[in-house]
């Protein structure tokens, strides 16, 4: 049970929603009862795929309680946090249910894929410089990642707010859902990724963060290791027996 967030499973996908209204900001208590969550889902092996939202309608994350500001350095750093999610041994989707400006959008940066919900107020940014600082949750690194040196310059400097289509548009968020319906539609993929074969789905992951992280040298020696392990699980004889007797798979993650 935790008090800044609710957890719950559905059919192989763990949804974790934000809960600190109005606006869900990440406070100490956010920070230390996250650090357990994430290990708590890492060993769920009925857990297929992580899925963050926030609460309300609002905003998905509005980053750092300002009123907490006192406790920053207390417990663990949110930007150590972010970089568990982003190297996450399963996929996370960010359902962006609402604004997600600096740590809010630094947070959902760090997930996998990204789904935000339409709205006339919607939007997203590193909006830090406003107020005289610097992202400081990793997101000067992963806005570059995504966007590139350019686009990300240009959205950091000038703490630039995008509404859904204009992020989409950049390539900074990959899907729009209808106002209301960023969970809905971020359940509707989660399914689907978890109906896929686990080990090998959390191997593509571990090979493309690894080539992000390490280099592309580091990538493809993870790519040769993890296709060894692969081949020789049981969801592998599985795939082809169904290919095979042409049936859909039942994979186990074994």
């Amino acid at each position: 049970m935790y008090n800044t967030f609710i957890l719950e499973n559905k059919e192989h996908v763990t949804i974790l929603t934000l809960n600190r209204p109005p606006v869900n900001t990440v406070n100490l208590e956010m920070r230390e009862e996250l650090d357990k969550a994430l290990t708590e889902i890492e060993n769920d092996k009925s857990s297929r795929v992580l899925v963050i939202t926030g609460s309300g309608e609002k905003a998905f994350c509005a980053g750092m309680d300002v009123k907490d500001i006192a406790n920053l350095r207390k417990g663990p750093w949110a930007s150590d946090l972010w970089t568990r999610i982003d190297r996450f041994a399963k996929p996370v989707i960010a359902a962006i249910n609402g604004t997600a400006l600096g740590g809010g959008c630094e947070l959902a940066l760090a997930c996998h894929i990204r789904i935000m919900a339409d709205g006339p107020k919607a939007s997203i940014g590193l909006t830090e410089l406003d107020l005289g600082i610097i992202p400081g949750w990793g997101g000067t690194q992963r806005m570059t990642r995504i966007l590139g040196r350019s686009k990300a310059m240009d959205m950091i400097m000038f703490s630039r707010k995008m509404t859904p289509a204009q992020a989409l548009e950049i390539g900074l968020i990959d899907r729009v859902s209808p106002s209301g319906e960023s969970l809905k539609a971020a359940m509707a993929l989660a399914g689907e990724i978890a109906a896929r074969p686990p080990i090998a789905v959390q191997s593509v992951l571990k090979c493309i963060i690894t080539g992000l992280d390490q280099g592309i040298d580091k990538g493809l020696e993870m790519e040769r290791e993890c296709s060894h392990t692969v081949a020789a699980s049981e969801d592998a004889r599985e795939g082809l027996m169904a290919f095979m007797e042409k049936r859909k798979p039942q994979f186990k993650g074994k």
